[in-house]
């Protein structure tokens, strides 16, 4: 079985093609969305998911988040004297997508679809191919999220031939993809974005704003602190989605106690203080309007909104100051990436009422070599529709040259230093007279945004040919180092011990909140539910979770209400309760 996997900066899900068509798989506490967040214990004890997510106040130096934001880079995440990249920590997460779809799917699931951003480069696709074969995974198909996108929404509207673009707004990337859909053809005719723009960074101007507001400098926080205020920032970001403002108290810990803080925004203060985040977003629909030559607003019949940050009132004001009432909101916007990746898989196991499909993808940038005068001399350029083959041929320019060096680089300024250098090649050949030497560059780019060289001249014995997947890559022996380190941490919970966890790592980071007689009654509560646990006394411990969960749920909905003027809701609280744990 090949499945779709949408491998998110903030969330990711699974979906395959099944008898009924798209399908979607929940993951063990029955919900779609993954967060992609990874915690660990000194022990190795790993979390993944939701509970992980709890962990990010409590376990704040041992739990990562939006870590895709640094998929191909050198970054480490070090938790107890123990280094992690972002592909293992992504490689994780596909880890626990794969046993979620395998439960649910009932047989072994060995290959996946998985879908990157549009404008990820090479090094960020080998990293993420790399993260599926550390995670146990055969990477059939890197597929761009936008395409996928459209791929679904397409398979949904197959009676219209349209133009639109799909607008791709996650937790942490932007794409904006034009698209031409015509029959069973989606055909990608242009790409622009930015890898590190996306709601996050929302979250990142209203905790700004959370200290501006409060007289606190963010940096100078402890790193509980700070996870909470981040934490508090993401949930005022939600919840004016549903509403045109939130004014509300909080606590953060102090040594010593809970400091109060308080918010108070608007849709249109977050539009006013988020004025870089737009101006970024403009730069990037300016740039792919003004690649597609022709095409001009009045000729894009839709807008197909894609990612949790699109539904943001602030970012659909913005864009319907742009296109009018032409903005698509065809499903939950969630989960289209997802869905469409497995319209993907369905395609690759040519399954009924997936297999005539057609999805076009295109290069989102240009690859050239560097020549003589620091020229970036293009071979293969951004959007030519994949795969492709392109070849270019180059002479030597002085006489009895015996090396060619070819830098291989990636990008559209015409200066070749200024481009991403990719791979060099030094290509030894006979002295000879300047120009007569030549070498024949073939750039064959294939349907996963990855590429090969091959050199070829009557000058050299044999054909150079490298493929740059496996130049950045990570080589079989250390896929092999890198997945038994990872099969050695602890992570399996089972169903009822994560729902036990998800209690207790709740409890946990509303402890460092609360004020001491709630901390006091909290602990009670904790130290009984973990007793019975070691007791492997299953009845009693749910007994206890669930008066926990009703306490929780109190104090969370009363917390600001405990004044003197309502502060018999405490005591009618617990005398209703008895205190019986």
């Amino acid at each position: 079985m090949i499945v779709g996997i949408d491998l998110g900066t903030t969330n990711s899900l699974v979906s395959a093609w099944t008898n009924e068509g798209i399908t979607m798989i929940p993951n063990e506490l029955g919900e779609y969305l993954t967060p992609s967040v990874v915690s660990f214990d000194a022990d190795g004890t790993t979390y993944v998911g939701a509970v992980a997510k709890e962990r990010l106040v409590t376990h704040a130096m041992s739990t990562f988040q939006e870590f895709k934001r640094d998929m191909g880079s050198k970054t480490e995440y070090k938790a107890f004297d123990k280094t992690y990249t972002a592909t293992d920590l992504s490689a994780l997460v596909l880890r626990q997508l794969k046993k979620d779809a395998e439960k649910f799917l009932g047989e072994p699931v060995n290959e996946v679809i998985i879908s990157v951003p549009a404008y990820f480069t090479d090094e960020q696709r080998a990293a993420t191919r790399n993260a599926g074969l550390i995670a146990g995974l055969h990477v059939n198909r890197l597929v761009n999220e936008p395409s996928a996108a459209a791929l679904y929404y397409h398979s949904r509207h197959m009676e219209d031939a349209e133009q639109y673009l799909v607008f791709d707004f996650g937790g942490g990337t932007l794409d904006v993809t034009l698209v031409d859909a015509f029959e069973n053809i989606i055909e990608i005719q242009g790409i622009s974005g930015d890898n590190h723009l996306g709601g996050a960074d929302f979250n990142h101007v209203i905790a700004l704003e959370i200290c501006k507001q409060n007289n606190m400098d963010l940096q100078s926080l402890t790193d509980m602190q700070r996870a909470q205020v981040y934490r508090h920032a993401e949930e005022v970001k939600m919840k004016l989605s549903g509403a045109n403002e939130v004014s509300e108290d909080f606590f953060i810990h102090q040594e010593g106690g809970q400091l109060r803080m308080h918010v108070s925004m608007d849709t249109q203060r977050l539009i006013d203080i988020s004025s870089e985040i737009f101006s970024r977003l403009t730069i990037v629909l300016k740039r792919l309007l003004n690649q597609a030559g022709s095409v001009s607003k009045d000729d894009i019949a839709g807008v197909i909104m894609v990612g949790g940050s699109s539904k943001m009132p602030a970012v659909r004001t913005y864009l319907y100051t742009l296109f009018g009432d032409k903005l698509l909101y065809d499903e939950n916007p969630d989960e289209i990436v997802c869905r469409g990746a497995g319209c993907a898989a369905g395609i690759q196991q040519r399954s009924d009422g997936a297999k005539d499909l057609i999805l076009t993808d295109i290069c989102p940038f240009t690859l050239g070599v560097k020549i003589q005068g620091d020229i970036m001399s293009p071979i293969i350029h951004r959007n030519e529709v994949l795969p492709c083959s392109r070849t270019e041929t180059y002479s030597t320019v002085r006489d009895r040259q015996t090396e060619l060096r070819f830098a291989i680089y990636q990008g559209e300024f015409h200066q070749a230093s200024k481009n991403k250098l990719l791979h060099t090649i030094n290509l030894k050949i006979p002295p000879k007279p300047a120009g007569e030497v030549f070498v024949h560059v073939t750039f064959a780019y294939d349907i996963n945004g990855i590429f090969a060289i091959e050199l070829n001249s009557p000058y050299i014995e044999n054909a150079v040919r490298e493929e740059i997947m496996n130049t950045i890559g990570l080589s079989e022996e250390e896929i092999a180092r890198r997945k038994a380190r990872l099969e050695a941490l602890r992570y399996e919970h089972g169903h009822y011990n994560l729902r036990m966890e998800m209690v207790i790592n709740h409890a946990e980071r509303l402890y460092a909140e609360c004020n001491r007689e709630q901390q006091e009654y909290l602990a009670r509560y904790l130290d009984t539910l973990r007793h019975y646990l070691a007791l492997g006394d299953t009845a009693s411990a749910k007994g206890v979770a669930d008066k926990l969960n009703a306490l929780m749920e109190f104090i969370e909905k009363n917390m600001f209400r405990f004044d003197d003027r309502d502060a018999n809701l405490w005591e009618q609280y617990l005398e209703h309760d008895n205190g019986e744990v």
